[in-house]
């Protein structure tokens, strides 16, 4: 009985991988088989998708094995929506926020798969396996990660401030007085809505001079570095808009179409690099005050996902900036990060001047998790002041 047994199972298992080998030789990558509720990624097929390698499971209870296999292509489908979750965000935050992950996205499995291909299934056992290629939606991932507000908690929640002037022909010199500061509001209500705290505009205003808002709108990296610190803005986002009045043909009638050309930009003021751009046309007949509307918030949507796309796709990095600070202790305080913190790649000492140094801490993990590990590690030193990607330590003897 026992070589039956085991005849019967060499033959399954040979029939199964000739079914594999015929229908879909591209189940197992670089040559080894996909573990228990594996998923591994391909190339991706179009722009906002990519397209995962996913294995599900589910135990077969009884006779029932469609009900098993049903569950089974479940968590399939699941294990891929996973993957392009674990593209935004990292291990911690999944962990920390799985039952609001689970609520407002896995629950929501089929509304981000666009389309899947079943290559294996079978019965093992006791459970029912089923691999799948699925073509995965990773902008409305993003998007919706970005709307329970995940992707800014992991950075930390940022503050925007925004300095955008608008203009009117013919003289694209001189400010529309009747709506200069409209767009600014309305791309900063955008931010809002979206979750991001925003620095008050009246506050904004009252630090601008010609000189500041000249240089600001020309792209300078420094006056929005200085601004940022000046306002506690971790993101500064500024540009020009240009209104005109145009005519024309529509539907064989002659109309007036209000058009608003844009550029806009978002710097980083933690590190005076831009975060996104944005250049854009937005037309529309009749009202202004509708073209405005639309414009901004095209431009604001714009800035928002390459922003996010930029998190997802670079590492971060915090600024320790040390008092009382010598060679030896910064030695010793870069080998403890090292050592000590979670997700840190690299630390590099930026600057030894006197008793000051500054420190930048590149790590996969956020700035408020690298200062968390850093408050653990509590030798030498005392926290004295703390901002999304900036920590202030004093050494002490």
């Amino acid at each position: 009985m026992t070589y039956l047994k085991r005849a019967a199972g060499i033959a399954l298992m040979l029939s199964i991988f000739a079914m594999t080998a015929c229908t879909a030789a591209t189940s197992t990558v670089g040559g080894g088989a996909l573990q228990a509720g594996a998923v591994q990624e391909i190339p991706a097929t179009a722009a906002g998708e990519t397209e995962v390698l996913a294995e599900g499971v589910a135990s077969v209870s009884g006779s029932a094995v469609d009900m098993a296999r049903d569950s089974a292509l479940d968590d399939a489908l699941r294990k891929a929506v996973e993957q392009g979750v674990g593209a935004f965000i990292d291990s911690e935050t999944r962990v920390s926020s799985f039952q609001l992950i689970s609520d407002e996205i896995y629950s929501r499995t089929s509304g981000y798969v666009s389309s899947y291909r079943i290559i294996e299934e079978g019965v093992y056992g006791d459970l029912y396996r089923v691999v799948l290629r699925a073509v995965v939606k990773t902008d409305r991932i993003q998007d919706d990660l970005a709307a329970i507000g995940l992707l800014l908690r992991q950075q930390g929640r940022p503050r925007v401030m925004a300095v955008i002037r608008e203009y009117s022909a013919p003289s694209a010199s001189e400010s529309d007085s009747g709506g200069s500061d409209l767009f600014e509001t309305a791309v900063l209500e955008h931010f809002r809505n979206r979750g991001f705290p925003v620095v008050d505009a009246a506050a904004v205003r009252e630090l601008m001079d010609d000189d500041r808002t000249r240089l600001l709108l020309a792209g300078d990296e420094e006056t929005a570095v200085l601004l940022g610190l000046e306002t506690g803005a971790e993101i500064v986002v500024s540009g020009t808009v240009d209104h005109s009045r145009i005519s024309r043909d529509i539907g064989g009638t002659r109309r007036e179409v209000h058009e608003y050309s844009v550029s806009a930009r978002a710097i980083n003021t933690r590190t005076g690099s831009m975060l996104a751009g944005a250049s854009l046309t937005v037309a529309l007949p009749f009202s202004r005050a509708e073209a405005r509307s639309r414009a901004a918030d095209s431009t604001a949507a714009r800035l928002e996902s390459a922003i996010l796309e930029g998190w997802t796709e670079s590492v971060n990095t915090t600024v320790i900036v040390a008092s009382g600070a010598d060679f030896q202790k910064v030695q010793e305080l870069r080998t403890e990060i090292m050592e000590g913190v979670r997700g840190v790649t690299d630390v590099v000492i930026r600057e030894l001047t006197g008793s000051m140094a500054t420190l930048e801490v590149v790590s996969e993990t956020s700035g408020i998790e690298v200062m968390d590990d850093l408050y653990g590690l509590g030798t030498g030193f005392v926290i004295t002041r703390m901002g999304s990607n900036r920590i202030d330590i004093e050494f002490v003897d």
